[in-house]
């Protein structure tokens, strides 16, 4: 019957559009349900399967974190050392430990966000080039007294990880991390065709070259690999050791009451995978499409499992309002999101209002009303422009205020 009531949750949300992908529910090892949905090549009609493999994102941190533990476990570096042991002349490396890199508390800018960063990310780079790009960048904070997502931090732990192990940093996983579970689907591979849902239809998703993630977000995988992942998380990982916006965090993962998450999200693609650990409960959800409604299905696959009240999605209706509106909304905003300062740019094109948030496509806003607007970047985000000259976002189930700069 629970099989029955996820497919039906997971199918409503697919036939409005707002997700193509794979899940997978499972209690301990068993897996309750698992099925995938839409297409994986568009272009050739290949059907998603669960044991298709998507860009993972941000998930790829849980395995450069796990990667530094088994070094640690083999005596080859501690958490705590500088990392100036490890990367000697990188500035300030005497007062940077690798707890800081993985806690995202080290200061270092993230380099994703920088202004430009679209512009370039379909090329090739070196994690050389990667790094001197960020590196002479001042500090946001001294390390450890402030907590900044910085996905720099976890380009310098891949440097970390080949020069403390002699091997590449994908060999290392494969050899250390994904073969002795088994993970036979996951690796660095570059072929998994992303897409962004635009008007009832999918685009494929600007390019971005697999360097330009690195250790920070260059991982493909599976469901069924990432379930297999789920029986191996040590307790190390998991923490939580730092605290921003009122999220706990441990090392690339959010510790919340009760729950685990591990969530990412790249150009055309998104993630997440969830431990409930009273339930021996874990869900993952893998989309192919950017702007898919991931995080929303990854909690009602949870509540059904658990036996909780869930909603099926409803459609969304847009309006149409004067353009000259839109002119009371442009400019550049900022704001925190899951221990990350943000810029957003809204902009008037035309009979449009666009926005961009550094790191991300540009895309549409469409009006609900108004004053209330949707868009698709990274998930679902509803923003409601208020007379104060702020931004309320509900983006992907979290609550997220922007503020005016200019």
């Amino acid at each position: 019957m629970k099989r029955r009531r996820m497919d039906r949750f997971v199918r409503a949300y697919a036939e409005l559009g707002r997700f193509s992908g794979a899940v997978l529910v499972a209690r301990g090892e068993k897996v309750l349900f698992t099925q995938g949905y839409g297409l994986a090549d568009h272009e050739r009609g290949v059907p998603n399967r669960p044991g298709t493999a998507f860009r993972i994102g941000s998930q790829t941190k849980t395995f450069t974190a796990m990667a530094i533990l088994r070094l640690k476990e083999r005596g080859l570096l501690g958490v705590h050392h500088p990392i100036a042991r490890y990367l000697p002349g990188y500035p300030g490396g005497e007062r940077i430990t690798l707890h800081h890199l993985l806690t995202n508390s080290s200061g270092i800018p993230d380099y994703v966000t920088t202004e430009g960063f679209t512009r370039v990310m379909g090329t090739a780079v070196t994690r050389r080039e990667l790094i001197d790009g960020f590196k002479d960048r001042p500090l946001l904070f001294e390390p450890g007294e402030g907590v900044s997502y910085s996905n720099s931090g976890w380009v310098l732990l891949g440097e970390v990880i080949e020069r403390v192990s002699g091997l590449a940093y994908g060999d290392y996983l494969r050899e250390h991390v994904f073969g002795p579970l088994g993970m036979t689907r996951t690796g660095l591979t570059d072929d998994a065709k992303g897409y962004l849902a635009v008007d009832g239809r999918a685009e494929p998703a600007p390019y971005v070259d697999n360097s330009r993630q690195d250790a920070a977000g260059a991982i493909c995988s599976t469901v069924e690999d990432l379930h297999r992942w789920r029986l191996d998380v040590p307790d190390e990982l998991v923490g939580p050791y730092v605290e921003s916006d009122g999220i706990a965090y441990g090392y690339g993962c959010a510790v919340g009451p009760g729950r685990i998450e591990s969530s990412g999200g790249t150009i055309g693609f998104v993630s997440v995978s969830a431990r409930y650990p009273a339930d021996d409960l874990f869900v993952c959800v893998l989309s192919n499409v950017e702007n898919a409604a991931f995080s929303e299905i990854e909690r009602g696959l949870a509540a059904i499992a658990r036996g909780e009240p869930y909603e099926l999605p409803g459609e969304r209706v847009f309006v149409t309002v004067d353009p000259a509106l839109f002119d009371r909304y442009a400019g550049r905003y900022t704001m925190r999101f899951l221990g990350r300062t943000s810029t957003m740019d809204v902009t008037r094109e035309g009979g449009r209002l666009m926005v961009e948030v550094h790191g991300l496509a540009r895309t549409e806003l469409r009006p609900m009303s108004p004053t209330r607007f949707f868009a698709r970047m990274k998930g679902e985000v509803e923003l409601d422009f208020r007379a104060d000259g702020e931004v309320a976002l509900n983006w992907a189930g979290h609550d997220v205020t922007a503020r005016r700069v200019s």
